[in-house]
């Protein structure tokens, strides 16, 4: 299956297929100029083995993880590529989650004023979000993503296959943005979800489809500036409250995956919406009561609401003294800049606490 969705003028290409037509794919077209980086634990898989040792010589292997989302690494690879030497033409092939591709297209957007990007997501998350929409960046001891671009990848190759030699917790970690999705937009991927008991037996490649389909309703919205109904800014649900936990816990050397954060910050910025009387107590339950369902007791982490708000303050999204959130009006329906004082955030955050 292929999904072709014009953004910016630009076709933004999704091919869904299987991880032999990827290494097939990626021994037609990678060259002796390209830039191939891959995440180091993928060596593993056979077919990802052959393509590393074929072009060994133009292949950097990373361990993906958040802290190589930062200037240093970006400015180290980017010293590492230049001494293999690229042209305008040379391309950037990356394999792995979502921090290897948030790095690389920062990478492919700066190298040479822009190079293509063709990216491999493995990992839930980075299939379902981080691949979609053109989003490329590093973080800053301020905040996450501060430091980055717009920059749509050539194309995208996706295959469920990766997820077999994963963890259930990393599949889990990808559900946060597949659970929102469905509250935000899809009726039909809430149904979906509602079925969904096993990752083998499971209609998996559907559900990565329609969460895909999902995001693409709102990324056309390329830079966020629009302030319509599909303003690319509905996507923020839960992701305010969810990189400060992140960044938070990063900092106190506790780091979670960012789906669990952002499953938190789904919860509370819900709760938030639900003292505002934008959103009815049944509709908070029912977020509530879903994402727990699939995270259980991984949610249960200490944060300090002083460190939290400071954070929040610094986030990309605000325009005022107030923070800003898109938050849930209904099952469905999401608006956007909701502004929020300090002291009323501070009072939601104490209230919610006590009662977690």
């Amino acid at each position: 299956m292929r999904i072709i969705k014009k953004i910016d003028n630009e076709n933004h290409i999704i091919e869904f297929c299987s991880i032999n037509k990827i290494e097939n794919f990626l021994k037609k077209n990678v060259s002796d100029i390209d830039i191939l980086i891959i995440d180091k634990e993928l060596i593993k898989i056979n077919n990802i083995k052959r393509i590393q040792k074929k072009f060994s010589k133009r292949c950097f292997l990373l361990k993906g993880h958040e802290k190589i989302k930062d200037l240093n690494h970006f400015n180290s690879m980017i010293e590492k590529i230049l001494k293999k030497g690229i042209q305008r033409k040379s391309k950037l092939f990356s394999i792995g989650g979502g921090t290897i591709g948030d790095l690389s297209g920062f990478i492919s957007s700066t190298l040479l004023r822009g190079i293509d990007h063709i990216m491999i997501p493995t990992s839930l998350l980075a299939m379902v979000d981080s691949s979609i929409g053109g989003k490329t960046g590093v973080n800053s001891q301020y905040g996450k993503n501060l430091i980055g671009t717009f920059y749509l990848p050539k194309k995208i190759l996706i295959s469920s296959d990766f997820l077999k030699t994963l963890p259930m917790r990393e599949i889990n970690c990808g559900f946060a943005e597949i659970i929102k999705y469905s509250f935000i937009n899809s009726g039909v991927l809430r149904k979906k979800l509602i079925n969904f008991k096993d990752l083998d037996k499971s209609n998996i490649n559907e559900i990565i489809k329609l969460s895909v389909l999902t995001k693409l309703k709102y990324v056309t919205d390329f830079k966020e500036k629009s302030g319509k109904r599909n303003s690319r800014a509905i996507l923020n649900f839960g992701h305010t409250v969810g990189h400060a936990i992140e960044s938070y816990l990063l900092d106190k050397n506790q780091p979670i995956m960012h789906g669990f954060a952002v499953a938190k910050g789904i919860i509370i910025e819900a709760f938030f919406a639900h003292k505002l009387n934008l959103l009815s107590k049944s509709d908070f339950e029912e977020i509530n009561n879903t994402i727990n369902k699939y995270f259980n007791n991984s949610l249960n982490f200490n944060i300090d609401v002083s460190k939290i708000l400071s954070l929040m303050k610094g986030d990309k999204k605000n325009n005022s003294s107030n923070i800003n959130f898109s938050l849930p009006n209904s099952i469905g329906k999401v608006s956007i800049d909701n502004e929020i004082s300090i002291d009323t955030i501070e009072a939601f955050l104490l209230e919610f606490l006590k009662n977690d």
